[in-house]
């Protein structure tokens, strides 16, 4: 990574990150409810899939958390995105360590993903907070509305950094794509910065 431009916000594209998250990984926090309940995961809205909400049973401690049936199905037409996955596997976490170090605020991990190229995506727009897009699985294309347009390819180990209120657009360029995002959290004044405890936890020999 380009560090220093990282460090000026400046927006650009890179290289060289290793893979941090694969599609098994995925397949298993898609599969467990805490990370697909209604405040994590965030589909794409179509007309067809508005809202959701589930009754859990007596056992259950996870509200509104989307059935893996009703997933499949709407993954068929839209994108996704799971929130508060800094860590989601000790890789990510220490990634985000690392980031949280350079910039002395709190990072997260978004996980996005998409099965097939055509599906609703986010289109144009910007985010509240700096972002480093890092990929996967897959190809997409990154648009950067700064100064100057900046357009380029990203393929697995390439990066774009978007600094907060910039306008950028991701479009897939394959049918399945996986992608990280890590949103810097820069705004808050220090003395209102909650970090993660990145201790990872480790069974005992």
């Amino acid at each position: 990574m380009n560090t220093k431009e990282l460090y000026n916000r400046t927006p650009h594209f890179g290289s060289g990150i290793s893979k941090l998250f694969t599609y098994k990984e995925l397949e298993h926090l898609l599969n467990l409810r805490p990370f697909v309940n209604d405040k994590r995961f965030k589909p794409v809205w179509t007309k067809d899939y508005e809202s959701y909400t589930w009754k859990y049973s007596n056992w259950g401690t996870e509200h509104n958390a989307w059935p893996p049936t009703l997933i499949e199905k709407m993954l068929n037409k839209t994108s996704a995105h799971m929130a508060d996955c800094s860590r989601a596997n000790n890789k990510i976490n220490r990634f985000c360590e690392k980031l949280e170090k350079m910039y002395k605020c709190p990072v997260d991990c978004h996980i996005y993903f998409s099965f097939k190229k055509d599906v609703n995506n986010l289109g144009k727009h910007k985010d509240l907070n700096d972002n480093l897009i890092t990929v996967m699985e897959g190809s997409l294309q990154c648009e950067i509305w700064s100064n100057t347009m900046l357009t380029k390819i990203l393929n697995p180990g390439d990066y774009a950094f978007v600094p907060a209120h910039t306008y950028h657009r991701i479009t897939p360029l394959t049918d399945k794509r996986l992608s990280c995002s890590f949103p810097i959290n820069r705004q808050d004044k220090p003395e209102h910065f909650r970090f993660e405890d990145r201790k990872w936890f480790k069974i005992p020999k």
